[in-house]
C-alpha cells in the first residue's frame, strides 16, 4: 500500500468517526437544541445539591431545555441561583414545583412538575426569578419512610397499651375467679354459697316431708273433729250452735284435705318438683296459700278446743 492510499484511508476513518460521534450526540440529545431559540428563567432555592450545571430540564418528564449555570445569590442569603433555558415554543405554568429526578446512570434532571391544565398564568421566559424548593427522590423516600415509621410507632404504642390492658384485665379476672386473699369474695366462694343456699332450699321444698306433715295435720284434726262430734252429740240442744261451728270446721278441713290430696296427685304427676316450682309461680303461690289456710285452720281448731275445755267438755285426742 502506497502512502497516498494510506492517508486516504486514515482520512475516511476520521470522517466516519466524526459522523458517528455527531449521530450519537444527536441520539442522546446533546445536540438536539442546535439552532433553537430559548427562553430563560432563574430558580432561587435553598440548596442546589445534586443539580449539575449542565443538567437536562424536563416538564412533567419531557425534556424542554437544560441548566446553564449555578451560582450563589449576591444578597448574602446563601441561597443558590439556578439558571435555566428552555425552548421558545414551551409554556411553563407559574404554579410549577421542582423535582430532582436522579437516576442510577447519567446526570440528574431538573423536572418542572405541574398539574393538568388549563392554567391561568405562565412563566414569561425573560429571566425572571422564582423561589422554589427542590424535592429529590431521596427526600420523597425519606418522607414516605418517616410517615410509615411514625405509623409503626403509633401501632406499637397501641399494641403496648392493649397488652397492658389485657394484662390488667387478666389479673383482675384471676382475682375474681380465685383470690388468694381469704377475706376477699371471689367466684369460687360465691358459687359455694349459692350451692349451700340451693341445698337448704331443696331440703325446705322436700315434697315427701311436706306432704307427710300436711297428712299428719289433717288426720289429727279429723280425729279431733270426730271426738268433738261424739261428745257434742250427748250435750243435746245446749250445744246446737257449737255443733254448727264444728260442722263448718269439719267441712273446711275436709276441703283442705281434698286440696292437699289434689296437690299430692299433681306432685306425683311431675307438676310439683323443684324445677316446676321454680318455673311455675302460680303453683308455688297456690301451695303457699293452702299452707297458710291449713295453718289458720289449725289455729282456729286450737282455739275451739280451748273453748270446749273451758266449758267442761271432755275431749280425748
Amino acid at each position: 500500500m502506497n502512502t497516498k492510499a494510506r492517508d486516504s484511508l486514515i482520512g475516511l476513518t476520521a470522517v466516519g468517526g466524526l459522523i458517528l460521534l455527531a449521530w450519537m450526540l444527536l441520539s442522546f440529545g446533546e445536540l438536539a437544541g442546535i439552532g433553537r431559540k430559548y427562553q430563560t428563567l432563574v430558580i432561587r432555592t435553598g440548596s442546589a445539591r445534586g443539580v449539575s450545571p449542565v443538567a437536562p430540564v424536563t416538564l412533567n418528564g419531557v425534556r424542554i431545555g437544560d441548566v446553564t449555570g449555578i451560582s450563589i445569590a449576591s444578597d448574602g442569603s446563601g441561597e443558590a441561583l439556578i439558571s435555566v433555558r428552555y425552548w421558545d415554543d414551551v409554556q411553563i405554568p407559574e404554579s410549577f414545583d421542582l423535582f430532582l429526578d436522579a437516576g442510577f446512570i447519567g446526570n440528574a434532571s431538573l423536572d418542572f412538575v405541574t398539574a393538568p391544565g388549563p392554567h391561568s398564568a405562565y412563566v414569561a421566559g425573560d429571566g425572571e426569578e422564582y423561589s422554589r424548593s427542590i424535592v429529590s427522590m431521596v427526600d420523597t423516600l425519606t418522607t414516605e419512610l418517616s410517615s410509615r415509621l411514625e405509623r409503626l410507632d403509633q401501632t406499637a404504642d397501641k399494641i403496648e397499651t392493649l397488652a397492658e390492658t389485657y394484662t390488667d384485665v387478666g389479673e383482675r379476672l384471676a382475682g375474681v375467679i380465685d383470690s388468694d386473699d381469704p377475706g376477699t369474695d371471689d367466684l369460687r366462694s360465691v358459687l359455694d354459697r349459692i350451692d349451700a343456699v340451693l341445698v337448704k332450699t331443696e331440703s325446705w321444698f322436700d315434697e315427701g316431708a311436706m306432704m307427710a306433715q300436711i297428712s299428719d295435720s289433717v288426720n289429727e284434726w279429723k280425729a279431733a273433729a270426730t271426738s268433738i262430734n261424739e261428745q257434742t252429740t250427748r250435750l243435746g240442744d245446749r250445744t246446737d250452735e257449737t255443733l254448727t261451728k264444728l260442722d263448718s270446721a269439719v267441712v273446711t278441713i275436709d276441703g283442705a284435705a281434698a286440696e292437699a290430696r289434689e296437690l299430692t296427685a299433681r306432685i306425683n304427676r311431675g307438676e310439683g318438683t323443684l324445677g316446676q316450682l321454680a318455673t311455675n309461680p302460680d303453683l308455688y303461690r297456690s301451695l303457699d296459700a293452702s299452707i297458710k289456710q291449713l295453718q289458720q285452720l289449725i289455729r282456729d281448731g286450737q282455739l275451739l278446743i280451748e273453748k270446749f275445755r273451758d266449758e267442761g267438755v271432755p275431749i280425748n285426742l
